[in-house]
């Protein structure tokens, strides 16, 4: 990676890093019974994925759906005095998380934790760590998406992983990467952009894996539990996490990061709001598809899909930033990407925003971090379309030095 681009990958990380720890010290630092101070259990919403899997391996699915008899069981389970949560997740995440509910809670989130870094690091770098990237896993380690993942729980660098590795992989060895996609119907807003890129590569080994895959895990979670769980979850859970796009209160307005979001900060009715997000998401697809046809190198495009989708709809949170942050550095490592000074605020910007400076920020009205990743957008695009002229460039400048 260059250094310029390195020193702001670091500095994002180091200027974020007083607020993280006011949040944590504030809202999420355990106390008696490992009881947060914001009401929630220690590992936040890995309360959900544990005691989802939990119930799932007795035999108890149909508790998972059932709001009233499940915030029952996690209040018998953990502590009664915990505010309310929800299992949101089709049923074939499920069989995802199974092995974690099989561990007792505290292992399981010590490995749950562990794990994901683990992941994100393997697959923004695309290899084993080496000594030469001490500063960048320092500066990866304290990333705030890092941060919000850790903190509370969250799937955003697993997700990460299964993003950015079937991107990674898709070159050569595109049925992987259907693997991989396919895997990531357990959150599937987050990879509208997905089908597109494989129809406009002609990858259709890819497509066609990533559609048996999801299949195939669909298949197998109603062999394993029947129809009903996904009856409740797409009559009930659905329309329930829908509503809090609406309401965007409490937790969901300082963390939401869409186009969305910026709309209904600027006081727009949530059906404008909602309309502008179609048009908004129109016009990413389109310069995707744009960027996809230039000559850009597959780490850039690869990047520019990734910011893309998680820009496409409205319900997108802090912590799922780790896929297009994992493809960032991946970009900046291996596409050896021009160094200007726009790059290097946003590169930093976009580190430093996913946790505790971002979440700050939007309690006060701003939510820069939608802002921040809509330029980061248009200037991954703007590389892309530039491509040619970068590259006859650098030629032109190394005849002329010859």
């Amino acid at each position: 990676m260059r250094g310029p681009y390195l020193k702001a990958l670091l500095a994002g990380a180091l200027l974020a890093l007083p607020a993280s720890l006011i949040i944590i010290a504030e809202l999420s630092w355990p106390e008696a019974g490992l009881l947060q101070r914001n009401h929630f259990y220690l590992g936040t919403d890995f309360v959900n994925y544990w005691s989802g899997a939990r119930l799932a391996i007795s035999g108890a699915v149909d508790v998972v759906y059932d709001l009233p008899r499940y915030f029952a069981v996690l209040r018998q389970w953990f502590s009664p005095e915990m505010r309310g949560m929800n299992f949101s997740y089709p049923p074939h995440a499920l069989l995802l998380l199974a092995a974690f509910g099989a561990l007792p809670y505290l292992a399981a989130l010590v490995l749950w934790s562990l794990t994901g870094v683990c992941a994100f690091i393997a697959v923004a770098l695309g290899r084993l760590p080496r000594r030469e990237d001490a500063t960048l896993l320092l500066a990866i380690v304290l990333a705030p998406v890092v941060w919000v993942n850790v903190v509370l729980g969250q799937f955003g660098l697993f997700l990460a992983a299964l993003f950015v590795g079937a991107l990674r992989a898709l070159p050569a060895r595109p049925v992987l990467a259907g693997v991989l996609i396919g895997a990531l119907t357990v959150k599937p807003q987050l990879g509208l952009l997905l089908p597109l890129t494989l129809l406009l590569l002609r990858a259709w080994r890819a497509f066609f894996a990533a559609t048996v895959s999801a299949v195939v895990l669909i298949g197998v979670s109603i062999a394993a539990f029947g129809l009903e769980p996904w009856r409740v979850y797409i009559a009930d859970t659905m329309p329930y996490q829908w509503h809090f796009v609406g309401v965007m209160d409490g937790f969901y307005r300082f963390q939401m990061t869409t186009p969305y979001t910026v709309l209904w900060f600027a006081g727009l009715p949530v059906e404008a709001a909602l309309a502008l997000q179609v048009v908004v998401s129109l016009v990413i697809a389109a310069a995707l598809c744009a960027a996809l046809r230039s000559e850009a190198c597959w780490p850039l495009k690869a990047a520019t899909v990734a910011f893309g989708s998680v820009l496409m709809v409205p319900y997108v949170l802090a912590y799922d930033l780790a896929i297009p942050l994992a493809a960032l550095v991946w970009w900046l490592r291996d596409g050896e990407p021009r160094v200007d000074a726009a790059g290097l605020v946003l590169v930093a910007a976009v580190w430093a925003l996913p946790f505790g400076l971002g979440t700050l920020v939007q309690t006060q009205g701003l939510p820069l971090r939608p802002l921040v990743l809509l330029a980061c957008y248009a200037w991954l695009v703007s590389q892309a379309l530039g491509w040619r002229w970068m590259r006859d460039g650098r030629v032109a400048a190394t005849s002329a030095k010859a």
